[in-house]
């Protein structure tokens, strides 16, 4: 039943296997289901998911707890369907944000059991996603919330796809505004205008086995020398055979990997001081020296040390790439905080401090230790759609989701850095949170992608030319020069 080679998270998986169960009827109130070790030897699975699976459950109200005896079925007291508001949700695959807003509707059903809602979501693949939210549009069946991308909001605020939050609660907004990392309040604002609440931030890097470098007496790579010499080390037969790594590393480098490949890898453009953010005409940069001069480097890698790759690296998902760090297979990978649950999943780490014992998590490699040290921005955001005929209490569901307590738990749960100032604040106590203590700071080098409409197609050329250049090994001038000419001729860049 749990599919390992899909985006959806394995405890997320579980969640909606059991869900289905009661409301089909097949767990009725009062029946026990297995324990955690029960579970996890069924589905084939570790703890960690099956706790979160779990606890979703409990905070919904399909099960309860006993302490010392399991988890129960629970009796629902509760309006008919079709006594309910319906909200409609459109959402991708990757979905562990999910969560906090089913969690604030089983909230708001116990404060407003006059006036209770039904969450209906429909799922697709978020290459999908655009072409579908798009189509319903356009057929004036919008969904009523969605997920975005804070790199998505300008393209879709632009157009007219969703309502702006401050147009419906001017005071709330301006408050959560207040409160929000200031990145952040600037990733959700288009032409001063909040138009996405958002539910997590995150930040892309370099991942790192933080013991195997411990006892190869090696630090995290600051500079883009240092990482080649630890590239090298590590695919060693020697030092391979030790640790038992099949590869030295690991980074996205094309189309299958989606949007990743442009958020991961920015981060190498930017600290050789390419000017590739702001505006339309910034893309012009794409024929700047320091443009190039990153990807001669970053060739280094991936051509001339291909054979240190997994070989099918230009056919990796997004998605795939945490399981080789969670399984050993590589002891770096360039990748984001988000990543963070699926590693868990995958491996044998249950907590924070374990996690923290085994990884670490820097800023990619820049060209010398006198570069700033940069790192790419993004996050999910809810947005409401214009078209949707509950915008009121839309938002304050989604109020509910965003709120600061909702953010505590649900960072604390899924090793995220909230979008809140006050809880990142919480979140830097090293004692109590070791792995965020030493993420969260890392915020203040955070740049955001380009914010431009079109965004989403201008991501898909950047995309090719990357694997081209990197992969398949075309010329770097060539190649980014026809490449700033297309998105020139495309968008009508000036």
């Amino acid at each position: 039943m749990v599919d390992r080679d899909s985006p959806i998270p394995i405890y997320f998986q579980l969640t909606c296997h059991f869900k289905q169960l009661i409301e089909a009827g097949s767990l009725a109130p009062g029946d026990r289901l297995p324990t955690e070790m029960e579970l996890c030897k069924e589905f084939g699975v570790s703890r960690a998911p099956v706790r979160r699976a779990l606890t979703d459950l409990a905070r919904e109200g399909y099960i309860y707890r006993r302490a010392g005896q399991g988890s129960f079925v629970a009796s629902t007291l509760s309006l008919p369907q079709d006594e309910k508001i319906h909200i409609n949700l459109l959402t991708h695959r990757d979905i562990r944000w999910m969560a906090s807003i089913e969690q604030a509707i089983f909230l708001w059903n116990q404060l407003h059991p006059e006036q209770q809602v039904r969450l209906d979501s429909v799922m697709c693949s978020r290459s999908e996603f655009h072409q579908v939210l798009r189509r319903r549009v356009a057929q004036g069946k919008a969904p009523d919330i969605v997920p975005m991308d804070c790199v998505w909001i300008k393209d879709y605020a632009t157009a007219g796809y969703i309502v702006p939050i401050d147009g419906l609660d001017r005071g709330w907004a301006a408050r959560l505004s207040k409160g929000l990392e200031p990145v952040v309040a600037q990733s959700n604002t288009v032409n001063g205008h909040l138009y996405a609440i958002p539910v997590q931030t995150d930040i892309t890097g370099l991942w790192y086995r933080r013991d195997w470098f411990a006892e190869a007496g090696v630090n995290p790579p600051a500079t883009w020398d240092e990482w080649l010499q630890i590239i090298d080390h590590f695919a060693d037969p020697q030092v391979k055979a030790h640790f038992g790594n099949k590869y030295a590393v690991a980074l996205p480098v094309g189309l299958i990997a989606g949007e990743s490949t442009v958020n991961l890898l920015l981060p190498f453009l930017w600290s050789a001081g390419a000017n590739l953010s702001g505006s339309a005409r910034a893309w012009e940069g794409l024929e700047d020296p320091s443009v190039h001069q990153s990807f001669e480097f970053l060739r280094q890698v991936t051509l001339k040390r291909r054979s240190y790759l997994p070989p099918n690296m230009a056919d990796l998902g997004w998605w795939n790439f945490p399981s080789l760090l969670a399984k050993g297979e590589v002891p770096m990978l360039i990748g984001g905080t988000y990543e963070w649950p699926r590693i868990q999943e995958e491996s044998d780490w249950d907590d924070e401090r374990q996690m923290s014992a085994h990884l670490g998590f820097s800023p990619v490699p820049r060209p010398s230790a006198a570069s700033s040290p940069t790192v790419s921005l993004g996050g999910t955001s809810w947005a409401i759609l214009e078209q949707s005929s509950v915008h009121e209490i839309s938002l304050e569901i989604l109020k509910l989701a965003a709120s600061v307590d909702f953010s505590m738990v649900f960072c604390t749960e899924n090793l995220q850095i909230s979008p809140h100032r006050v809880v990142n604040r919480d979140l830097q106590d090293a004692e109590r949170h070791p792995w965020l203590a030493s993420i969260v700071p890392l915020l203040r080098y955070a740049r955001l992608r380009p914010m431009v409409a079109n965004y989403m197609q201008i991501s898909t050329v950047l995309q090719e030319m990357v694997e081209r250049v990197l992969w398949k090994g075309a010329s770097v001038e060539e190649t980014t020069s026809r490449t700033a000419q297309l998105l020139a001729l495309l968008f009508g860049f000036p």
